[in-house]
């Protein structure tokens, strides 16, 4: 093994097993007698141990070795789970990663090491180990549907063959076997053929070899891990045998195919005892060729695989493969660039009029239509990812602030792009951190206001079509609209006689904006709120507020499903082509002059019974104005929850565009999001509805849509 090209491989690995941990360790705390939580970190640990000094992270292994010998005397029941052991463990974990981050150790190590180093103290004289016995019926184990697994129960035939010199290096198999059962059901044949006669036999060698058939929900990997300090003195073979056939259903192996697949007996052997009409197990007993034990353990094994299959026949199979982000990133490039092709083959197969290039062009459409979606589903990821650790964030606020605060998680299976979860980490982090700070009243005020000691923070989230909606809330004392206003005014931001709390309220995104009357290791200095705000706006998103005095604050955050291809409505003004997202077209239209009231910017049309404002692009991008007396052709799009007609000269039609980002001095025109590269190789602008309609609404107050007639 070449350690130095797997070691990033291994720190990728290791920060997962981290994040696990630490929610395990959160919900340690809320359930303390949960054995299933301590084993879970139990067996992170040992692999972080072991693995750790396989890459060179020796000092990193030590350290986790410590704790893992805590959470074994947990496992045993010699420690108990306390707050205070949660909370070692927690920055335990702080330690690991920063080991990981710089290859050194945390500053707060060494003040880790001796409060454990204590707590060992006081349970050394009652602390024992005991050594698990290898099983020869299957053992029943945790293998359960919590394992950090894809929940199916798999089986697997371990084939453990150790060098002759294996126990003079101090390991001990019983060990092994032990943690074989922290993984589910296994059964173990000892092969004796490689023992020798007793004047040949060295009593410090070992002759045995093992098949062991081991039934777990578990990752292969948890079970490489038991065998980790062995693997270079022993042949280690995992296999995975088939318990369902090609279609999903059950799939068990007669005794024959087992006892070959074993090497128990040859495959001439298996076919001649076919031939007799009895039970395969008696025949081949009787036939002198195999052994009642290595018959009972085929029986054993296939009464696994029919277990293994009964489970897995009402669930779902899936797998994974673990693919670096900079390869998933180069190929939605390139897929990016295919569209852009697609539609250039198009445009040429258009302009040529030969119906067989047509063909070819409408088929590749459909077909990189497909590869887009099927590209873009690669990439996304349940937002689990990124909202595991805030659990740790608000236990942490909630100590350092004195306040008791819960933290609620709902939807945190909704998928996004991975890049646009780790733009939005930061955004997250900081509302979390306001509604702490600002929002959660301390516990005894909150009882004096009849409510809850322990406040709630509560995270929603949820796909609207083409968009995810994530709603963060708490449940305390709510903005401050007055002070918020006063120090608008201070700030010049907003005029005295403003009395609309929706005016009011998003002050508090304006850049150093802050009404704390002092600061705070978690916030107060006027930073936070309008990177929020800058952030999403570089995603293409939107934030909203809502908030109530006593109750609490709501902000709600609109974020796409992905940055970089989305199907438009390519539309005219005058020469030049811009792109509307498709998902917020609600319809085209033509209306008759006649039917337009109003004048400048303040046209309505009566769709339907439903008033509708209109919004000229040429007036938008200031151009001159075409002649209006005949037919306008409108386009019906949603605007922050307001249908909004757009007055263009042309629709060109639909298409898939790449969006292409702008340079930082195009970034500064807030009404175009970006570009994209047409079929015939022009450029068109990807319009931003949202900076269009508040850039209207602000120089002069549309018609208020939803009127009936």
């Amino acid at each position: 093994m070449n350690f130095d090209d797997n070691k990033e491989l291994f720190i990728e690995e290791a920060r997962e097993l981290l994040a696990k941990m630490e929610a395990a360790l959160l919900s340690l705390e809320k359930e303390p007698g949960n054995g299933e939580l301590i084993n879970e970190v139990f067996r992170a640990l040992h692999t972080i141990k072991g693995s750790g000094a396989m890459f060179g992270f020796d000092g990193m292994s030590a350290f986790a070795h410590g704790f893992e010998n805590m959470f074994d005397d947990m496992r045993k029941g010699s420690v108990g789970v306390s707050s205070d052991i949660i909370g070692l463990s927690l920055r335990s974990l702080d330690c690991l990663s920063a080991w990981l981050d710089d290859g050194e150790a945390h500053e707060s190590q060494a003040s880790i090491e001796r409060e454990l180093e204590a707590i060992k103290a006081t349970l050394r004289s009652g602390s024992t180990s005991a050594a698990a016995e290898p099983a020869v019926e299957p053992t029943a184990g945790r293998g359960g549907a919590d394992d950090d697994s894809d929940g199916l129960t798999n089986l697997y035939r371990i084939r453990f063959s150790p060098s002759r010199d294996l126990l003079t290096r101090g390991v001990k198999v019983e060990n092994l076997f032990g943690d074989l059962a922290e993984l589910g059901q296994y059964y173990s044949y000892a092969d004796v053929d490689g023992v020798p006669g007793l004047d040949a036999i060295d009593p410090t060698g070992l002759y045995l070899s093992w098949i062991i058939d081991l039934s777990t929900s578990a990752p292969v990997e948890d079970i490489r891990s038991v065998f980790i300090f062995v693997e270079d003195y022993a042949e280690i073979r995992i296999e995975t045998l088939e318990v369902v056939d090609q279609a999903g259903k059950p799939s068990v192996p007669r005794i024959g195919e087992i006892l070959a697949n074993r090497g128990a007996l040859a495959k001439e052997d298996v076919d001649i005892i076919h031939q007799k009409q009895k039970p395969f197990g008696e025949l081949a007993l009787e036939s002198g060729k195999l052994s009642k034990p290595a018959l009972e353990a085929a029986l054993a094994e296939q009464r696994m695989a029919k277990a293994a299959a009964g489970e897995r026949e009402s669930r779902k199979e899936s797998s994974s493969i673990r693919v670096r982000k900079e390869k998933l990133d180069y190929l939605i490039d390139a897929v990016g660039e295919l569209v852009i092709l697609e539609a250039r083959l198009r445009e040429e197969a258009r302009t040529s009029g030969m119906s067989a290039f047509e063909g070819i062009a409408e088929n590749l459409g459909r077909l990189t239509s497909d590869l887009r979606d099927a590209t873009m589903n690669i990439r996304m990821v349940p937002l689990e990812e990124s909202f595991s650790g805030f659990h740790r964030l608000v236990r942490d606020l909630g100590s350092q602030l004195g306040k008791e605060i819960d933290l609620v998680i709902a939807g945190a299976n909704t998928e996004m792009d991975k890049n646009i979860i780790e733009a939005l980490k930061d955004p997250l982090v900081h509302i979390i951190r306001n509604s702490a700070d600002h929002g959660i009243e301390a516990p005894e005020l909150r009882a004096k206001l009849g409510k809850p000691r322990a406040g709630t923070i509560r995270i929603e989230a949820r796909q609207q079509g083409s968009k995810v909606e994530i709603a963060i809330s708490d449940d305390g004392a709510g903005l401050d609209i007055e002070r918020i206003k006063a120090k608008g005014v201070e700030r010049g931001l907003i005029d005295a006689t403003e009395r609309d709390p929706k005016r009011i309220m998003p002050l508090i995104f304006e850049p150093s904006f802050s009404t704390a009357a002092r600061t705070t290791g978690v916030s107060g200095r006027g930073v936070g709120m309008d990177v929020v705000k800058s952030n999403l706006e570089r995603l293409r998103g939107e934030i909203s507020l809502d908030s109530e005095p006593g109750r609490g604050t709501r902000i709600l955050l609109s974020i796409p499903l992905t940055l970089v291809i989305v199907d438009g409505l390519l539309v005219r003004v005058g020469a030049v082509t811009y792109v509307l997202a498709l998902n917020q077209v609600e319809e085209c239209v033509d209306v008759e002059r006649s039917e337009v009231l109003g004048d400048g910017k303040r046209r309505i049309i009566n769709l339907r019974g439903k008033t509708i404002p209109l919004i000229d692009l040429r007036d938008v991008f200031e151009m001159d104005r075409s002649d209006d007396s005949g037919a306008q052709r409108l386009v019906i799009v949603d605007a922050e929850g307001m249908t909004v007609g757009f007055r263009v000269d042309g629709v060109v039609g639909k298409q898939q565009v790449v969006i292409k980002p702008f340079t930082m001095n195009l970034r500064q025109v807030p009404t175009i999001a970006g570009a994209t590269i047409l079929g015939d190789g022009s450029v068109a602008f990807i319009l931003n509805i949202r900076e269009i309609f508040k850039s209207q609404r602000q120089s002069e107050p549309l018609a208020r849509e939803g009127a009936t007639t």
